[in-house]
């Protein structure tokens, strides 16, 4: 995002399925012809599967917390990143789903590692 607000890049598309508010005027690969194109990169915290769910709720929530402060907003905007804060029953069900579709994409490409 600093590249693109410098004017060092141009940046031609965005590939997840909607505009980003930081940069709403970049259009979407789909919005360029790719239709159904999504990709992105996404931070989670982890936790030992045994953790109650009183202290995932817990931890969830004052992760929460510091990432919503306006000063780490603000930084994480910098870099270009979205704030998007999941429950951890949202989060295992985007894993699941990423896990799925991702998959499919191995599997049909026949991809193998070396």
């Amino acid at each position: 995002l600093p590249h693109i607000k410098s004017g060092k890049l141009r940046a031609i598309a965005i590939s997840k399925s909607e505009r980003m508010k930081l940069v709403p005027d970049i259009p979407t690969i789909s919005e360029q012809g790719v239709k159904g194109f999504e990709s992105g990169t996404w931070q989670g915290v982890m936790a030992p599967s045994n953790m109650t769910d009183p202290v995932a709720a817990q931890l969830q929530a004052l992760m929460a917390q510091i990432v919503t402060q306006p000063d780490v907003t603000a930084q994480l905007n910098e870099q270009g990143a979205e704030i998007v804060t999941k429950s951890p029953a949202e989060l295992a069900q985007f894993f699941s789903s990423e896990r799925a579709r991702w998959a499919k994409v191995v599997a049909s490409t026949d991809i193998r590692l070396d």
